[in-house]
């Protein structure tokens, strides 16, 4: 009784492999095994036939009886568990019954398909076509790595310098900061920094006032106000102000959101909730600076002349009040590489906010930073150009083309690419009758070559942008932008040397199990995603108010998260405020219920599947086990791998025994003949050019008397001047010319 057919790789046959056809009996129990290996000199399976009792090669395998079958179509066979639905093609017989001219093109198709698919070594042992992508991404990462390391370096310098002046800001300008608040803990030592009664509000508002105006002397930092002008002709400018100047000191800019009116009575109220939002200018003078810093509560009644009142009846209208002013300062390192001062200016804004109307009135200092580049300055020193910003430069512009480099060669070899794949469609359309599949098509398509691409150009956008930096541009979204394009693109770089990796069989475990295993564990991520879902949203709506750690949507996941790769559990449990008895024990055994089920079922599922496929991908590379079954795979396997030591061999793969790609120009030869022979007729007869005999052909002869050309001639191939002429000097083509 057959059981299943099977096409197959017979490694018997002196001078390399066969493709032989065979059938699979049951024979009691000497029922014919397969064994596969990979040929050491091609990436492809060949199968063998065992028999259990000896564990020995047995005899050919009984020859197919199956019924003739049309040429062109294809046989669908079931191969066994372990291979599913293989498809089966005689290639050979389909090539040796086309036309001489189809089947060289066949023969050119699949050893160009063959070349194709190799990998960068058995190109070069082929060809002798040395791997220029694979040096260039070696060379890449290197370069690459230094610029990175080299910018991470200057943006950190750069973000410290950033929150160095915010801190100093802070202590500068809210009374009573500590050092313990500047560190970031979790959970915090002391709650938000906030005051509770009115007059500690005045308080600490005339310690902003007090400190403004008294920055320059009790600083120990190069601050000074921003008092930038229009000069007459357009451009700005910052004058300097003198202890005497006081009057020129910018003043500050208070802004208050608030209601419209607030009336309360006995059992009654009355609420004009309109909005308004105003703002004041507060330019103090010199004498109401030094009573503000003798007292404080002098303040008051400052205000209250401006109409502007902090008092208890105010604590229902009054939602958020922000002061607003500009500093100016020059950052200078000498332990930075590069030791060229920079301006900066600063925009500090202090706002209390009232907005829960609680009592309780939170106080907040926000900064930002911007560099400027109205600085007008020199530096005394050797070079106008240091050695570090050369050596940058010259680094950034390497990278700069290599990356482009690297971008047209991949660009090259996807065009190359989709043009094989044009050719084959159409040599299997036209000639075969048969049609490939989509994943036969997206064979064509190397993704690695597309994260390749899509690396050069986040490298070359953020190298673009790093000259901006460089040239003193330190916007901060510019550092952002700068520093994820760099990050990213040289993390796919990382990623893309994998590529060359995998074809090491020992190397390629890592990529073959997340291949084996996304399908699987995508389809597991949907279910966890939902029942994560569940919990995220459960926990913040019911925990939420009474921890902080579920304040928000967002923290909530980010507190799952964490419970589901072993964070501190014992903190969730006790930030659970206890005011609510119902809350904290609902809370504790929704932390039980969420690790237990994530921790112990849906992570250990989770790995399961990861080890399942790293256990059937190590199976596989013990047993040469390596399969890939399509359309497109057995034309290529139909083609005999030759030996790579032979020279004759390798020389089928030539250029020019493979097919040729590109779009197809018309032939230009014929017409440049033609003017190349009306440029030298005009030149022998200028003045009687256009009045020749009315004659179709018109010899003109060359002033060498070596050779005559025929302008009647497509091809204007040269004629003799006479019999001996003939003989001695062959006709040459106007190309020649």
């Amino acid at each position: 009784m057959v059981l299943s057919y099977w096409r197959c790789w017979n490694s018997n046959r002196p001078g390399g492999t066969v493709f032989a056809d065979y059938w699979k009996y049951s024979d009691g129990e000497n029922v014919p095994l397969l064994s596969l290996a990979t040929d050491a000199s091609s990436s492809f399976p060949r199968v063998r036939f065992y028999t259990p009792q000896t564990n020995q090669k047995s005899a050919p395998a009984r020859k197919r009886t199956m019924p003739s079958r049309p040429r062109s179509r294809m046989t669908s066979m079931r191969g066994g568990d372990d291979f599913g639905s293989t498809m089966f093609i005689d290639f050979d017989e389909l090539l040796g019954s086309l036309q001489p001219e189809q089947k060289d093109q066949g023969e050119r198709l699949r050893r160009n398909l063959l070349f194709f698919f190799m990998d960068p070594i058995k190109k070069w042992t082929v060809r002798r076509q040395f791997p220029f992508k694979l040096a260039l991404q070696i060379l890449k990462i290197v370069f690459v790595t230094i610029q990175l390391v080299l910018f991470a370096e200057m943006r950190i310098t750069h973000v410290d310098f950033l929150g160095d002046t915010v801190t100093v800001m802070r202590h500068k300008f809210l009374k009573d900061w500590d050092d313990g608040r500047d560190t970031v803990v979790y959970p915090p030592d002391s709650g938000r920094y906030s005051v509770y009664k009115s007059a500690d509000l005045i308080e600490n508002f005339a310690f902003i006032v007090t400190s403004y105006y008294s920055i320059r002397e009790e600083s120990f930092a190069s601050f000074s106000y921003d008092t930038t002008l229009h000069h007459k002709f357009g451009e700005e400018y910052n004058p300097v102000i003198w202890d005497h100047d006081f009057d020129r000191i910018p003043p500050m800019k208070l802004c208050i959101n608030r209601i419209a009116s607030v009336v309360v009575r006995n059992s009654t109220y009355e609420f004009d909730i309109s909005e308004v939002y105003e703002c004041h200018k507060l330019n103090f003078t010199k004498a109401e600076v030094a009573n503000i810093s003798s007292n404080a509560m002098v303040l008051q009644d400052i205000l209250a002349v401006r109409n502007i009142t902090f008092k208890h009846e105010d604590a229902l209208i009054i939602s958020k009040a922000t002061v607003h002013f500009n500093l100016r300062t020059i950052h200078f390192s000498p332990v930075s590489t590069d030791q060229t001062p920079e301006c900066y200016r600063i925009e500090v804004k202090v706002a209390f906010d009232n907005s829960r109307h609680t009592g309780q009135v939170f106080i907040d200092l926000n900064a930002v930073i911007s560099y400027e580049k109205l600085c007008n300055g020199r530096i005394l020193k050797g070079g106008s150009v240091s050695a570090y910003s050369f050596v940058i430069g010259l680094l950034d512009i390497v990278v700069l083309l290599m990356c482009l480099s690297s971008l047209i060669l991949c660009c090259r070899a996807l065009i190359k690419a989709h043009l094989l794949k044009i050719k084959t469609l159409e040599f299997f359309d036209n000639y075969l009758s048969l049609n490939l599949s989509v994943s036969d098509q997206l064979s064509f398509l190397n993704i690695w070559y597309v994260m390749i691409l899509v690396n050069d150009v986040f490298i070359i956008i953020g190298t673009v942008c790093k000259f901006t930096i460089e040239f003193k541009d330190f916007d901060n979204d510019l550092f952002t932008t700068t520093g994820i394009l760099l990050g990213t693109g040289a993390l796919l770089v990382y990623i893309g040397l994998l590529r060359y990796l995998r074809f090491f069989n020992q190397y390629n475990i890592l990529i073959l199990t997340i291949k084996k295993s996304l399908p699987n564990m995508l389809r597991f991520m949907v279910c966890a995603i939902v029942l994560y879902a569940g919990f995220l949203v459960a926990g913040w709506v019911i925990i939420g108010p009474y921890s902080i750690k579920f304040r928000t949507l967002a923290q909530s996941s980010e507190a799952l998260f964490s419970l589901l790769n072993g964070d501190d559990m014992f903190a969730t449990f006790y930030t659970i405020n206890d005011s609510n008895t119902t809350i904290k024990v609902f809370g504790t055994i929704y932390i039980y219920i969420f690790v237990s089920l994530f921790i112990y079922v849906v992570l250990s599922l989770f790995i399961a599947i990861i080890m399942d496929a790293y256990e059937v991908v190590k199976d596989r590379y013990q047993q040469g086990l390596v399969i890939e079954r399509s359309i497109l795979r057995e034309f290529v396997n139909s083609l005999e791998v030759p030996s790579l030591s032979d020279p004759e061999a390798r020389a089928q793969f030539a250029q020019s025994q493979l097919l040729r790609l590109g779009v197809h120009l018309p032939d230009l030869r014929p017409a440049w003949e033609r003017l190349c022979a009306a440029i030298l007729r005009r030149a022998e007869s200028p003045f009687a050019y256009g009045s020749f005999p009315n004659n179709s052909t018109s010899n003109i002869t060359n002033p060498n008397h070596s050779f005559v050309i025929d302008s009647s001639s497509s091809n204007a191939n040269a004629q003799p001047e006479s019999a001996s002429t003939s003989r001695e000097t062959p006709a040459m083509p106007m190309s020649s010319v």
